[in-house]
């Protein structure tokens, strides 16, 4: 205790000044120190927090993709399922999700003026195929019985094009072919329904057909290449849509817009 006395008499105020000083600046220091640990820690922490943020948003965004997907397997089915009951289930959900018309949607028979419409009873589950004209006439119906093999089925469909006079050709008069188109139709459009701000799930509903890149759906015509721009059937009376979209460079509506008029029975008039 002595020799600390003695230490603290021999120094002189200066010294004691600058000790002071010294012991001042290591406080200052430590302070800083504990700060900028404290600090980086809790970087640490708001940056783990906004990882933890991204890897439920990434796991969320997977979750919805990999939903959309599964509807989107269950009408790619039907290119590689032929069975009765793929079909069947494929139908029921797209007319309960709105993609079709509940009275049976249509595919083009390849290079025919001709058409199958795929009906489903919803209460016994038969599945009729109409073979049908531009404007639905139906030339013929073929039920789909729950026995009867896909092959044994679409042959049947074949013979009744070939009865129509509308046979192709070998190799060329394929039910099959329609079958995949069906197949196309339904997966494009969950697709361009999947998002709101995409702006087509109010209009690409209730299909009846899609031709040539054109859609027909229960209250509108609709080109394929620009979406946004859609024709309703009450207005395909109301003037010259085939020259009006041919100056908009669509020359393929000499052809769509006259098959639409068939097919709602509606002329350049207004009677339907």
């Amino acid at each position: 205790m002595s020799n600390v006395a003695v230490a603290v008499i021999l120094l002189s105020p200066a010294e004691l000044t600058i000790a002071w000083i010294r012991n001042g600046f290591r406080r200052i220091e430590s302070a800083a120190q504990d700060a900028l640990a404290t600090a980086d820690e809790a970087k640490q922490t708001a940056n783990a927090t906004a990882q933890s943020l991204a890897d439920v948003r990434n796991l969320l965004v997977q979750r919805q993709e990999d939903d959309l997907e599964e509807i989107k397997d269950k009408y790619r089915k039907l290119a590689a399922n032929s069975s009765r009951d793929t079909l069947i289930d494929a139908l029921r959900s797209a007319t309960s999700d709105r993609l079709i018309t509940a009275a049976g949607v249509r595919s083009p028979i390849w290079e025919t003026n001709l058409h199958y419409r795929y009906v489903i009873d919803g209460d016994g589950g038969e599945l009729e195929v109409r073979i049908e004209e531009d404007d639905g006439t139906i030339v013929s119906k073929h039920v789909w019985d729950s026995g009867e093999e896909a092959a044994e089925f679409y042959q049947r469909l074949v013979l009744a094009v070939r009865d129509t006079g509308e046979d192709r050709g070998t190799g060329l008069n394929l039910p099959t072919h329609s079958v995949e188109e069906l197949s196309k139709i339904l997966v494009d459009v969950v697709h361009l329904r999947s998002q709101e701000p995409m702006g087509h799930r109010s209009s690409l509903q209730k299909i009846i057909e899609r031709v040539d890149g054109w859609y027909f759906t229960e209250r509108y015509v609709i080109a394929a290449e620009q979406l946004s721009y859609t024709i309703r059937i009450e207005d395909l009376h109301r003037m010259d849509w085939e020259e009006h979209l041919r100056n908009r460079g669509w020359y393929d509506a000499a052809i769509a817009i006259p098959f639409a008029r068939r097919l709602y029975g509606i002329t350049k008039q207004g009677s339907r």
